[in-house]
């Protein structure tokens, strides 16, 4: 009974397919469902860190002084977290998991440390002409450059948060907004959080700076605005008091204040309200 038995084991493994792996001999299959080990392009790194940042298994290490990319492999978690937060695009995820091994895997790569070309030089006397008529020509006229409208900005601090090299610096009751160029690495995070859009990566042309400042001159004064709650849609989450830059917003259960003084009306809170209870309007 028992040759029986193995008989028929034998033959239903001849037909079905097997429950072990027999990788290397077969090339393993991946299901559509495997999420991948992270792959990076060197060459658009622009060593930001905010993958690291974002990272929640602490998995990545960004060295931006040494030119290093590390991701330690067994302690990643294949979330794709830092592929989607990536502003240069640079990451993505390839269809298949670390080998197990005895060792933990940790892969370091090299990426060039891009620094800003050197200015070009002018002749002595329009150099003199330019610092006497105009401080700030020399700075808008480069391409790769940071830059703010300072009409416009309101000094909220949002993009010093969010810069992940820690390049901005804004101190709203000096009305102070400063970049540190050295530090800056051009990744867009600020430009794409800033609430009145004031930022730009380059400045902006002749013709429509001419266009702003006569529009400003032509605008009448425009009241404060402020957020106002609904209070039959808000669900008093909170997330409008911690995104507030200022903190004039509480939001405790059944009780949404706001504090008019300290509202700078970027309008964050009404960005990130995840009920639409909130809406900017004028008040007088």
């Amino acid at each position: 009974m028992g040759a029986f038995k193995i008989a028929k084991t034998v033959l239903k493994s001849a037909f079905k397919k097997p429950a072990t792996l027999m990788y290397p001999v077969v090339e393993r299959e991946w299901q559509e469902r495997t999420r991948g080990s992270i792959d990076i392009e060197a060459e658009k790194c622009i060593l930001c860190g905010i993958c690291s940042k974002r990272c929640p298994a602490d998995a990545i290490n960004v060295d931006r002084k040494g030119g290093k990319w590390e991701i330690h492999r067994m302690q990643c978690v294949q979330c794709g977290e830092c592929v989607e937060a990536c502003p240069k695009k640079c990451l993505e995820m390839n269809p298949k998991y670390t080998e197990p091994g005895a060792e933990k895997v940790i892969d370091i790569v090299d990426v060039e440390v891009k620094k800003p070309a050197p200015k070009a030089d002018k002749e002595d006397g329009k150099k003199n002409d330019d610092k006497k008529t105009d401080s700030n020509a020399v700075e808008a006229s480069d391409d790769d450059k940071l830059v703010c409208d300072l009409d416009a900005c309101v000094y909220c601090g949002l993009c010093a948060k969010t810069c992940p090299c820690d390049a901005l610096e804004v101190d709203r009751k000096a009305k102070v907004w400063k970049v540190d160029d050295d530090a800056c690495v051009k990744c867009g995070a600020c430009v794409d959080k800033c609430p009145k859009k004031c930022l730009s990566i380059g400045a902006p042309s002749d013709t429509a700076a001419s266009e702003n400042k006569e529009a400003e001159q032509d605008a009448e004064p425009v009241a404060k605005s402020v957020p106002v709650v609904d209070e039959e849609k808000c669900v008093y989450c909170n997330m409008c008091a911690n995104e507030c830059p200022s903190e004039a917003i509480s939001a405790e259960i059944d009780n949404w204040t706001l504090e008019e003084e300290k509202c700078v009306s970027c309008g964050a809170c009404v960005d990130v309200c995840p009920a639409d209870a909130l809406t900017m309007e004028t008040v007088k």
